[in-house]
Order: C-alpha cells, then sequence, then structure tokens
C-alpha cells in the first residue's frame, strides 16, 4: 500500500463519485497505513483487517474502539460482495484519526561503489571432464592396479641361474647327471606367504573399491529447506488455484467444515451433528432466519457470487457466536 495519504485522497474523491464500495476500501486503508506511519503498529506486508482492529485495539483503545465494526463491514464489501452504504462511510470517517499521519520517511538507497581493481589474467577453466572427481577415482584405481599386476608378473618370474660348467677332473671318469625336468610349483610357493596372499587382498579390495565407487546408488535427493513466506501470500496463492479450478464445492465445504468446528464446543454439539439440530442451534444462539443459516451452512455453491454471500455469512454467524 501507499502513503496513508494517497488513499485518503482516493477514498474523499470516490466517496464524492457516490461509489462507497471503493470509498470503504481506500478509508479502511488509509487507517491501517495511518497507524503505521503514526508508530502505533509495526509495518507488515501482509496484515488483515481483523488482526489490524485487533492491535490498534490493544494499542489504543480509547481511539480505536470502532475500528473492529469497521473491520467486519471492510470484510463483507470487499469479499462478501455487499453493496456499502453512505453512514457506513461517514461511520468509518468519524473513527479514522489515524489516517491523517506524517507521511513516512523516504527509505535509504544504498550505492555500492566498486572500487578499480587490476584485471588479473586468469587461465582458462578446465574440461568438465578433468573437473570430475570420479574421473580421477577411475584413473588412481586403473594405476594402482596396473602396478599390482605389474608387481605380481614381476616377482612371479622366478630367476635362473646360468648352468654350472663342469669341469671333469684328470683321472676320474665322468659320471651322467640326471635331468630335473621342468619345475611344476606355483606362485605361491616361490614367494613368502605374507607377500604372495597379501597381495592378492590388495588386488580384490582395489576392485571391490572400483565397482563401489563406480556404481551409482539411486537418484539424488534434494535437502528441503525451510521457506518463510508471508501469510497473505499464501492465501492469495491458494486463493488463486482454487478460483482455477472453479471447485466452489470444495472451498465452500473446507469453509464451512472450519467454521463448523471452531462452533461447536461454544454450542455444546458434538462432531456428528445432524445438519438440522446444527442449524437450529446456530439460528437459536444468533436469532437469524433458519433458512439463511441452512444455506449458509449447507447449501449449494452454484456460482462465484454465491460463494462470497456464503463466506460473508459464515463469518457474520461465528462472530455473533463468539
Amino acid at each position: 500500500m501507499g502513503p496513508a495519504a494517497e488513499h485518503l485522497a482516493a477514498a474523499e474523491s470516490a466517496a464524492g463519485s457516490g461509489d462507497f464500495d471503493a470509498a470503504v476500501r481506500e478509508r479502511f486503508r488509509a487507517v491501517v497505513r495511518g497507524l503505521e506511519q503514526g508508530g502505533v503498529l509495526e509495518v507488515r506486508r501482509a496484515r488483515t483487517a481483523h488482526e489490524t482492529a485487533a492491535a490498534a485495539v490493544a494499542e489504543v483503545p480509547d481511539r480505536a474502539g470502532e475500528l473492529p465494526g469497521a473491520a467486519r463491514g471492510f470484510d463483507e464489501i470487499v469479499y462478501g460482495g455487499r453493496a456499502a452504504t453512505p453512514e457506513e462511510y461517514e461511520r468509518l470517517a468519524r473513527a479514522d484519526s489515524f489516517s491523517h499521519a506524517p507521511p513516512p520517511p523516504p527509505e535509504p538507497v544504498e550505492v555500492a561503489e566498486r572500487e578499480r581493481q587490476p584485471r588479473r589474467w586468469r587461465p582458462p577453466p578446465l574440461p568438465e571432464l578433468l573437473r570430475s572427481p570420479k574421473f580421477w577415482a577411475f584413473v588412481l584405481a586403473a594405476l594402482a592396479i596396473a602396478l599390482i599386476a605389474y608387481l605380481l608378473l614381476r616377482l612371479a618370474a622366478a630367476p635362473t641361474a646360468p648352468p654350472p660348467q663342469h669341469v671333469p677332473s684328470p683321472g676320474r671318469p665322468e659320471l651322467p647327471r640326471p635331468d630335473p625336468g621342468e619345475g611344476s610349483d606355483s606362485i605361491f610357493e616361490r614367494l613368502p606367504a605374507r607377500i604372495a596372499f597379501g597381495g592378492l587382498q590388495l588386488l580384490i579390495c582395489a576392485a571391490i573399491v572400483v565397482w563401489w565407487r563406480a556404481r551409482r546408488r539411486g537418484a539424488l535427493v534434494p535437502e528441503p529447506r525451510p521457506v518463510e513466506v508471508p501469510a497473505g501470500e499464501l492465501l492469495a496463492g491458494q486463493a488463486r488455484l482454487y478460483r482455477r479450478s472453479g471447485d466452489r464445492d470444495h472451498v465452500a465445504a473446507k469453509l464451512r467444515a472450519a467454521a463448523l468446528r471452531r462452533m461447536r464446543p461454544t454450542l455444546g454439539l458434538a462432531p456428528d451433528a445432524p445438519p438440522d439440530r446444527v442449524v437450529t442451534a446456530v439460528a437459536a444462539r444468533t436469532g437469524a432466519d433458519p433458512n439463511v443459516v441452512g444455506a449458509a451452512l449447507f447449501g449449494p455453491v452454484p456460482d462465484d457470487r454465491t460463494l462470497q454471500t456464503v463466506v460473508a455469512q459464515l463469518d457474520r454467524i461465528e462472530s455473533e457466536i463468539g
């Protein structure tokens, strides 16, 4: 909303042209902005008419005694579709002692000065593949496996000594030597047990690490973060969704269920009380016509105007029951 003086001028202009709906709306907005500019209420982005009236009565009860009734009329006119009367505007004008507050001070504008810094040469960014940690993990794992395989192959190759040169001694006959044949011992017999089995365990562990790091376990799950949304914006967004869906019966059922849930303890009704008993209790408590009460609590909602009427009637019934 703008300053209180702008809303006050708009209200007086609308009243002069006979548009008392706009006059009541702008005059109440002028009151709200006057309360904020005068320091009675803190500036808030979203505040309902009932919240404004209750807060003003709590702060200045001697000057804001008529604001709760004006807030109820404001809701009926703006949201309930009821036409405003000149008497309502005059009553709101007499109760208005806040819209002539001084205008708000201009908000300070911060101008950030950028210091000129010498341009430094920056190397071009690396390709996406080289910046991936999975790529380097795969390269290191491949190098480790290759190194282990190389060591095992080197250890498996036993050194071979040159055949001894047999020099026959003089006077001694030469005896034939037996052929030992090819060896059948394995790497585990030639190497010490700690080296052979330790290398095998390292090879198995390296294979398990490569398999574990290269496998993607499910989809990525984003972490929910709390977001503070003003109550007015949340309510307006939900109302736009309801309006776009066009399901008036669902909206009316939600509003009626909430109103009945708050009124049943005061009326002494059980949650499973039949509709005729609820209508009788509400009509006896408020003195309203049972047909009007029944239409507001359980009647059909064929169009938007009927929905606005139901909302205004529910608010009136609940405010009278307390």
